[in-house]
Parts: C-alpha cells; sequence; structure tokens
C-alpha cells in the first residue's frame, strides 16, 4: 500500500509476474481524434482536433493517430495543423495501400503512416476480394513506397485474430524481408478475441517479426482495456487507445484505464499526467456531445460518488476501506451523496460540513427524513434540500 493507493498484493506474486513480459516503456499511440470520430454521430471539427491534439501532448501521449487524410479536405487540412502545431507528440496518418494517399499523408506532414491492409478471412473475401498472393505483393510494394517517403511505416493487417494463421505468418515475414516496416499492429476489428488468445498472438507476431508490436483492440464484449494490457504482457511496446473509449460500435480500449491500471496494478510507469486525465475527458465528452456512463471507471462522475451508509462509515475511517486509489490522482474529488442509502455516519458529516450539530435523537429523525425524500424523489438530495430537512428537525427539537 503506497499513501496514494491500496491494491491487492497478489499482483505482485511471483506465481503472477514470471510470465509477464511489460516493455521498459509503454508508448501511447492514441487514436481518439480518428477512431474517436468514428464513432456513430460524433463530429469534432478541425479547431475540436488541434485542442485536443494539444491538451493529449500535454498529458504526455507519445504518439497521435489523427485522421485518414484520403477522407477529406477538412482531414488533411486537421493532420497538417497539428503537425505543423509544435507538439511533441508524433503524427501518424492512416492509409490504404494506395501511393496516392501515401503522397497525401506525407504532404501533410505526417510523421509516419499506419497502412491498412485486410488480414482477417472475412474482411479478405467479402470486402478485398483479393487473392493472397495479390495482398502480399501490394504490402511489399506499398512498404517500399512509404519508406522511400522517409516515413515512418506501421503495417496495420486488420482483423488479425481472424486472419488465417499461415497466411498471417507468411505476410509478415514477407513484409519485414523488405527492411521498410518499423512495427505491426494487431488489430482485433471486431472485438474477436479473449486476453489469452491476444497474448499468444502478439506473442506469435514479436517471434515472426522481431518488431515492435502495436495493439489496438475492440471493447465488443467489454475487453479491449484487458486485451490491451494482455498484449502488453507479451511484450507488445505500443498502446492504440482512444479517450473515454469512444470509437466504433463499443468503442476501443480507453486511454485512461490502460495507462492508469499499467501504473497502478503491474506497477508500469507510462509517465502520463494522470492528474489531467478528468478535465480533458469532460472536454471529450463537450466536443463530441457523448456523455460518459456515470459509472465509467476513473473518469465516469460516479466513480468516487458513495452513498451507502456501512460504506460510508468506514470511508471516514480509511479512504482504501472504499475506493483502491486516491480521486485526485486521476483528476477527481471524494463524493458523498445524501439519499435512501445514507446512514447515520453521512448524516453526522454533512451537520459537521454545514456548521451545526444534533444529539442521537435528531440525527435519526434526520436520517429517517432523508430516506423518505429521497424514495420519493427516486433521487439523492442536495445539501439545499438537506439542510432545509436539518433545519426543520433541529428548529422544531429547540421549539419543543
Amino acid at each position: 500500500m503506497s499513501r496514494n493507493w491500496s491494491i491487492s498484493p497478489y499482483n505482485f506474486h511471483p506465481g503472477v509476474v514470471s510470465d509477464l513480459k511489460f516493455p521498459s516503456e509503454v508508448i501511447f499511440s492514441d487514436c481518439t481524434l480518428r477512431e474517436g470520430e468514428q464513432q456513430p454521430g460524433v463530429v469534432l471539427s478541425k479547431e475540436d482536433k488541434l485542442r485536443l491534439a494539444q491538451a493529449l501532448d500535454e498529458i504526455g501521449i507519445q504518439q497521435l493517430e489523427v485522421c485518414m487524410p484520403a477522407v477529406s479536405e477538412e482531414e488533411r487540412e486537421s493532420l497538417y495543423r497539428i503537425s505543423k502545431a509544435g507538439l511533441k507528440a508524433k503524427t501518424l496518418a492512416v492509409c490504404r495501400i494506395l501511393k496516392e494517399e501515401i503522397d497525401i499523408a506525407s504532404d501533410c506532414g505526417a510523421w509516419g503512416v499506419i497502412l491498412s491492409i485486410p488480414a482477417g478471412e472475412l474482411q479478405i473475401k467479402y470486402k478485398l476480394k483479393w487473392t493472397h498472393e495479390r495482398i502480399i505483393d501490394a504490402t511489399q510494394s506499398i512498404l517500399q513506397y512509404a519508406r522511400g517517403k522517409g516515413l515512418y511505416v506501421v503495417l496495420s493487417p486488420y482483423d488479425t485474430p481472424r486472419a488465417e494463421p499461415d497466411f498471417l505468418e507468411r505476410l509478415l515475414k514477407e513484409a519485414v524481408q523488405t527492411g521498410c516496416m518499423d512495427r505491426v499492429r494487431m488489430v482485433d476489428t471486431v472485438g474477436s478475441a479473449s486476453p489469452e488468445a491476444t497474448r499468444f498472438l502478439v506473442n506469435k507476431m514479436i517471434q515472426t517479426t522481431s518488431l515492435p508490436i502495436e495493439v489496438h483492440c475492440h471493447d465488443d464484449f467489454g475487453l479491449a482495456t484487458a486485451n490491451t494490457i494482455a498484449g502488453l504482457s507479451a511484450g507488445a511496446e505500443v498502446a492504440s487507445t482512444v479517450l473515454n473509449g469512444m470509437g466504433e460500435r463499443s468503442g476501443g480500449a480507453a486511454t485512461e484505464e490502460v495507462a492508469w491500471a499499467l501504473k497502478v496494478l503491474y506497477g508500469v510507469d507510462t509517465h502520463l499526467r494522470f492528474e489531467k486525465l478528468y478535465a480533458i475527458s469532460e472536454m471529450l465528452q463537450q466536443m463530441s456531445g457523448v456523455k460518459l456512463q456515470p459509472h465509467k471507471p476513473i473518469v465516469g462522475r460516479n466513480s468516487f460518488a458513495q452513498e451507502a451508509g456501512l460504506i460510508v462509515s468506514g470511508l471516514l475511517q480509511h479512504p482504501f476501506t472504499a475506493m483502491a486509489y486516491l480521486p485526485e490522482m486521476v483528476g477527481q474529488k471524494l463524493s458523498i451523496l445524501l439519499g435512501k442509502k445514507s446512514g447515520k455516519a453521512t448524516i453526522k458529516m454533512k451537520l459537521q460540513e454545514l456548521g451545526i450539530s444534533g444529539d442521537e435523537r435528531q440525527i435519526e429523525k434526520i436520517l429517517d427524513k432523508v430516506k423518505t425524500e429521497s424514495q420519493r424523489k427516486k433521487s439523492v438530495l442536495s445539501d439545499k434540500e438537506f439542510l432545509n430537512i436539518a433545519n426543520q428537525i433541529l428548529q422544531g427539537g429547540k421549539n419543543g
């Protein structure tokens, strides 16, 4: 236990950590600007994207997956502006295996390109409709072309977990032989893999390529964060994540969840400024119009809210009886709410906050009234509503 968190000692038991292969440094390639905007109904202006890029850079994100610049002039301008904004974070553009798209990314000032090519059999059969041979040949050609442009090159054979294993291995081996690839991305396009499968596949890709591996996971089974960490524990070096877990369908691995879990639960320091997570999450919610569920981990407004009396009673004695880490660590605050599930400890605390006091009988009456009113409202009470109840009972007691 540290002064900022209290976690299970089993996390670091030799039987748990002996097989983990986390890199000495995890690079975050945040794709909020691209994947986040692909969430249905979300539209971010180029001004929004620049502000988000600056905020992500400020918290220490090392790489930004900005957009697919071939999509529109607006996207091209966003990439150019962000690439020329003087950020520490390096900019990447997603491109299909087309030379003209590489040209566009290069002209817009991108540091690197993510070359997107189907690897899953369903993607190949029903979308691309190419033979395996053609895919391999086209991949080798485009890798060489991108390298000739002086770009950092990431090969992204998407729907990787559903690829035919022999084809995937051959694709990667022949891509490596070009000498024009800097890293490979494992893309779980529809969230189809388990954490164990992700770990196995990443390990296989490392053995096949000897190159850095990036992990990009979707959350269709609620496992995107777990899968990303599983891939990193197998030796992947780059986490492709999205702020607030936004993205297509059920979204992707949340930047804040992956980064904070790595630091606290695994002892992998990502050097991010975690105290700014809540503020940037709020910024994105305002820009996108997508409000998070209150119980969203780390940045949800209820992540550090407590109502139940038994829990609050323990919390007032020691914070870690009711939480694993302090809210200030991620830019949040503790919030104790008054409602149907409150107890006497909460009432006493609230009275003390307001500078007033009552005897045990009055406190019990206030508690009963708080529970009744909360039941009627089907909601917690505001401090103003609580104060009205308290004054009625305390003044009534005096008058009596």
